[in-house]
């Protein structure tokens, strides 16, 4: 995709939170990482290893901005409905969300 028309998209704001969970190399998340503020934080979700290494070296000079996980972002379709997760940080530990879109 086009870097800068897909993170323009987003019009970050400094203190947000931004979850990509296509991490890959860290491209799209080094220029969403460069827009926030002492606040904002990305958190990167990629299931590759290479890939998180890559990433993690791009993105290491936003230090403590960062989080990287290796993970999969679950998403599955059935034909009577759409169902999509969510991972959220509770306090120590990852948590999954299944949502059913109707």
């Amino acid at each position: 995709m086009l870097l800068h028309e897909t993170v323009d998209g987003l019009n970050v704001k400094p203190d947000g939170i931004y979850v990509d969970a296509t991490l890959g190399g860290g491209g799209h998340a080094y220029e969403v990482c460069s827009r926030l503020g002492s606040q904002g934080r990305l958190i990167g979700i990629d299931q590759d290893a290479d890939a998180i290494r890559a990433a993690g070296k791009r993105l290491e000079c936003f230090g403590e901005k960062v989080t990287i996980v290796r993970e999969q972002l679950l998403r599955y379709e059935s034909s009577s409905s759409r169902n999509w997760a969510l991972i959220k940080w509770m306090g120590s530990r990852w948590i999954w969300e299944f949502h059913r879109i109707s």
